[in-house]
């Protein structure tokens, strides 16, 4: 009960904690620090990982090693414009694509399937049958423009931070946004017909 104890009060100590106050301490070595940013970005990141692996397990592996390169190089971390978020989806992005080059891109599909209140069986197929579509058409777009329209739509990122992830600039961002809209578009409206 004690060990539960310690375990709360350091969760609450560091839970209104802004993250660069976080990685202050992480740089230090405080693990209750490092357990709280692992805890605020976990699921986004194996989410924003699955995009692009494809598998859940693989995509784990790929926030994992993020985790471990954030704890290896805390002590050089430096605020420098850009938030704690788009520094780990950079090196999550990165190792994305090491993983991607080791082997050809499978197309991601939710892991799991429920019925919501009021749904029909029917309706949960069609819009599975939906979600399968887009995931193709994503994997269809060159890997920057998927990249940058993962970033800011799914992964909620402001424009600077996903430029910040893509060492571009705020403009070639929004031109990889704009073309990679178009194409996922024109790919979907193919396929209706």
């Amino acid at each position: 009960m004690e060990q539960l104890t310690s375990l709360y009060t350091a969760h609450n100590t560091w839970a209104a904690q802004e993250d660069g106050q976080l990685m202050m301490a992480v740089a230090k070595g405080d693990k209750d620090a490092f357990t709280e940013i692992v805890t605020r970005h976990l699921a986004p990141l194996i989410h924003f990982a699955l995009r692009y692996v494809g598998r859940r397990p693989d995509a784990e592996d790929v926030a994992q090693e993020a985790f471990i390169r954030l704890w290896n190089n805390a002590p050089n971390w430096e605020e420098k414009g850009f938030s704690l978020r788009s520094w780990i989806y950079r090196i999550t992005y990165n190792l994305c694509i090491d993983e991607l080059r080791k082997r050809k891109p499978v197309t991601s599909v939710d892991d799991e399937v429920s019925l919501t209140a009021g749904e029909q069986p029917d309706e949960n197929l069609y819009r599975n049958q939906q979600q399968q579509k887009v995931a193709a058409a994503l994997n269809e777009l060159p890997e920057r423009q998927r990249t940058a329209l993962v970033l800011c739509v799914y992964q909620g990122l402001s424009n600077l931070d996903a430029a910040a992830v893509m060492d571009i600039s705020v403009d070639a961002l929004e031109s990889l946004l704009s073309r990679a809209r178009r194409a996922l578009r024109n790919t979907m409206m193919e396929t209706q017909l």
